[in-house]
């Protein structure tokens, strides 16, 4: 079985986007793929059922096994939801639940939350989390004004906790480029030599046809 941990540079950054991307495409492959989010906030309720956002969002365009650890409520860090819902969050449950769920998958994509520091569990960060269930991580960023530093600081955040990185995946690529946006690539290839594995651009009305076939090519670098 592989596995890869989804992180981001921020938070709304399109790591459901990029996950979703990566499942589908796996999917169409015919590969047996699951989706793991340890730590889910901002749930909701429908129909008197509290429903998990991203995995409502992978299921809207992908029917694939997908699983959490803990749901919170709170739009804030996992670690204050768990807070405000009075929930203790073990990271034994979710490495046992990792285990388990991916036993008999081909490939199992792991969303965080927000970057590398946000908190997850009490005393622990989500560097700490991909530490413990010893994953290789995708840092999901956008050529947006300020993201270059924010990219940079993610990977040397990674370097120094000994987070091996796969690559990058450039999100949101506008059509009409600011100069910023335009040079954003050039840059980062100038202050980094992690591997960038793919540029995607803008899908304003995404469907499972069209986001499929942006992530077809980087799936074979993953």
């Amino acid at each position: 079985m592989k596995s890869i941990f989804i992180t981001g540079v921020d938070t709304d950054i399109g790591k459901t986007f990029v996950s979703l991307g990566l499942c589908l495409s796996a999917y169409q492959k015919g590969l047996k793929v699951g989706y793991f989010k340890p730590f889910q906030s901002g749930a909701y309720e429908k129909n008197g059922k509290l429903i998990a956002p991203d995995l409502a969002e992978i299921d809207k365009f992908c029917k694939i096994p997908s699983k959490y650890s803990y749901l919170f409520k709170g739009e804030v860090s996992p670690h204050l939801a768990s807070i405000i819902d009075n929930v203790e969050a073990d990271m034994d449950k979710v490495k046992k639940d990792f285990e388990i769920f991916s036993d008999d998958k081909d490939l199992v994509i792991i969303e965080g939350a927000g970057g590398l520091y946000c908190p997850a569990i009490k005393g622990k960060l989500f560097s700490d989390v991909i530490k413990e269930l010893k994953q290789e991580i995708i840092i999901v960023t956008t050529p947006s004004l300020g993201r270059l530093n924010h990219t940079l600081m993610t990977i040397e955040c990674a370097k120094i906790n000994k987070i091996k990185i796969k690559g990058i995946i450039i999100n949101k690529m506008p059509q009409n480029k600011t100069l910023s946006e335009e040079n954003f690539i050039k840059e980062l290839k100038m202050y980094t030599d992690v591997n960038i594995l793919g540029i995607v651009p803008e899908i304003k009305n995404q469907t499972t046809q069209n986001v499929t076939d942006v992530f077809h090519d980087i799936l074979i670098n993953v």
